[in-house]
């Protein structure tokens, strides 16, 4: 199925207002300067997108989450190449000390002969062999990282989704009051010309006045067009960071459709592997598992290899020579060891495996429900966009037959053969169906979104636009 011209094709109702009222929450601000010819830059749906994600303060926030994981995953990657290094380091005055362990002049309560004094030390511990740690541990780090992926991509799917909504409105909403314009201009000659054949006695008073009653309805029709439209338009560049004046809308028009149930096995396939929902569950199941693993290893020790050296000297104190003689003020030392460091409380081990092992069955539950849930999402999802097809193929040739109705009452209330109301039913007959068939292309085109929005791949669908037509992987 081809789209049509929109030249004589209107919009949708009021349906996506409810949806900008939730976007603008997550707007942005600022604007952006005019292209250098002075003319306002035309963009489509892929730009718009763009402009959208990556200005989005929300966005931003769900990127950052991603890089908050990435650390703790460089964390545990430097493990084992990067040791614990500590420096301690003191300095100040001390009472004066003379002589030796066996023989001083000094007491250990004199205050006298105050010398400055200076101490550091700095000590490294290097894990060697931890059981397993650094292999789950990492592995667990790696699974959040995954899993944050997976949910700022979620989340970028459902912004765009939304801005996918609001630029077909937007669209929609213009061709819709270009109709509503025709409209109110055809009516207005239309009463013209009764008021013309009124004068001259030609027509039924009553004709002419249920014909001037029907001009209400055709400015509510208008109004609510031209409201729609600016709303919708304001949304996308309060979204997009730009003033309403400093944008317009490129149609990138309609793919042909060819799709069919036949369809459903391979999208409800596609669901399974693609979705970012499935797979952040997926991911954050196997952070879990790993984390269990780490646990367990904490029931055994770590390895470490340690050393140190240290130096301090006084002034005010005599140097002890005798390697017995342990001195604060006066030394230099290095030493290095094999450090074993073991928490032997296996019952705390114990139930922390118990914890990670419930919560990864817990997150294993939840993704089975929801693929469930998927399955009968991209069912729903097929459907829908089918039904739009037929709707539409539907509505277009339907509006045909209002059109050769209203030549026809037409002609005959020209000719003075027909009467006011079957004219102004014929009127209204087709202007509502030019309306419904730009409701319907609107809403395959949302279906089409939501279709690619549960499988996880909304990239498809701006290649859907881009080709023309609508290709199934």
């Amino acid at each position: 199925m081809r789209a049509e011209s929109h030249r004589d094709q209107p919009s949708l109702a009021a349906s996506p207002l409810l949806v900008i009222a939730l976007l603008t929450a997550t707007s942005v601000s600022g604007q952006e300067p005019q292209s250098a010819t002075g003319t306002p830059p035309r963009l489509g749906l892929a730009a718009v997108l763009a402009r959208v994600v990556d200005s989005n303060p929300l966005m931003r926030a769900h990127r950052l989450d991603v890089a908050r994981a990435e650390v703790d995953l460089d964390q545990w990657q430097s493990f084992w190449s990067l040791p614990q290094v500590q420096l301690d380091s003191s300095s100040g005055v001390v009472p004066g000390a003379r002589g030796d362990i066996f023989n001083s002049p000094d007491t250990s309560s004199d205050l006298d002969d105050l010398g400055p004094f200076f101490k550091g030390q700095i000590g490294f511990a290097v894990p060697v062999y931890g059981f397993g740690r650094l292999r789950h541990g990492t592995a667990a780090a790696r699974g959040v990282v995954d899993a944050k992926v997976s949910e700022n991509q979620r989340a970028r799917d459902e912004l765009s989704k939304e801005v996918i909504r609001t630029y077909w409105g937007a669209l929609s909403a213009g061709r819709a009051l270009d109709i509503a314009e025709d409209m109110r201009s055809s009516y207005d000659e239309l009463i013209e010309r009764v008021e013309q054949e009124l004068d001259k006695g030609d027509i039924d008073p009553n004709d002419a006045w249920e014909i001037r009653s029907g001009r209400y309805d055709v400015e509510a029709v208008y109004l609510e067009a031209r409201q729609t439209k600016w709303i919708l338009r304001d949304a996308l560049a309060t979204l997009m960071g730009l003033d309403s004046s400093a944008y317009e809308l490129a149609d990138d028009g309609m793919p042909e459709v060819t799709l069919s149930r036949a369809a459903l096995p391979a999208l409800q396939a596609a669901a399974m592997e693609r979705n970012p929902q499935l797979r952040a569950l997926a991911a954050a199941a196997g952070a879990l598992d790993e984390a269990m693993g780490l646990s367990q290893s904490k029931r055994w020790p770590l390895i470490l290899i340690g050393g140190g050296f240290g130096f301090a000297r006084s002034s005010a104190r005599d140097d002890q020579t005798n390697p017995f003689a342990y001195d604060e003020f006066n030394f230099t030392r290095v030493g290095a060891a094999v450090n074993v460091r073991w928490d032997l409380n296996f019952t705390r081990h114990s139930l922390d495996v118990a914890r990670r092992r419930i919560e990864r069955d817990a997150t294993l539950a939840r993704r089975q429900a929801l693929q469930m849930s998927v399955e009968i999402d991209v069912t729903r999802a097929l459907e829908d966009a089918l039904k739009n097809v037929e709707l539409l193929e539907s509505v277009r040739e339907t509006r045909r037959e209002t059109r050769r109705w209203l030549r026809s009452a037409g002609d005959d209330f020209d000719l003075g053969i027909g009467e006011a109301q079957p004219l102004i039913k014929a009127y209204r007959a087709d202007y509502r169906l030019q309306q419904e068939v730009i409701k319907t292309e609107y809403e395959l085109m949302v279906s089409l979104a939501e279709l690619a929005f549960v499988i996880g791949d909304l990239s498809s669908y701006l290649q859907w636009i881009a080709d023309g037509q609508v290709v199934l992987d």
